[in-house]
């Protein structure tokens, strides 16, 4: 080709890889701040829900927090595990009558409907 002035499609094949190089850091930076926060919590299901606001399929998101920080996920289950052992380990609390003869309290219905 002579040196014309740029065509149209070329002036728009800049434009697009222009876009599309924006594109790829936008992603980076959606993707960093999502194991970011996805780290703050070994609450169960916050992981997920993540993924879920950000978009991206949870099990993705698990495979960049371990490429991060290998063991993370095993070491948040076992968090979750400790905790789910130790609030077992506390006694259960029952509803019982206020005059304390041990009977569970009776629930009375909201609704006021007869039972049948």
């Amino acid at each position: 080709m002579t040196n014309t002035p740029k065509s149209a499609i070329a002036k728009l094949r800049e434009k697009s890889e222009a876009s599309e190089a924006q594109a790829k850091k936008d992603k980076a930076a959606l993707l960093k701040a999502a194991v970011e926060e996805a780290m703050t919590s070994t609450a169960y299901g916050h992981v997920s829900a993540v993924a879920r606001e950000a978009g991206i399929a949870s099990q993705y998101l698990r495979t960049l927090i371990e490429e991060k920080e290998p063991g993370w996920l095993d070491r948040a289950a076992e968090e979750r595990e400790a905790a789910k052992a130790e609030k077992g380990s506390k006694p259960a609390r029952t509803r019982t009558a206020k005059e304390g003869e041990g009977k569970p309290a009776r629930r009375t219905r909201r609704s006021g409907a007869a039972a049948a």
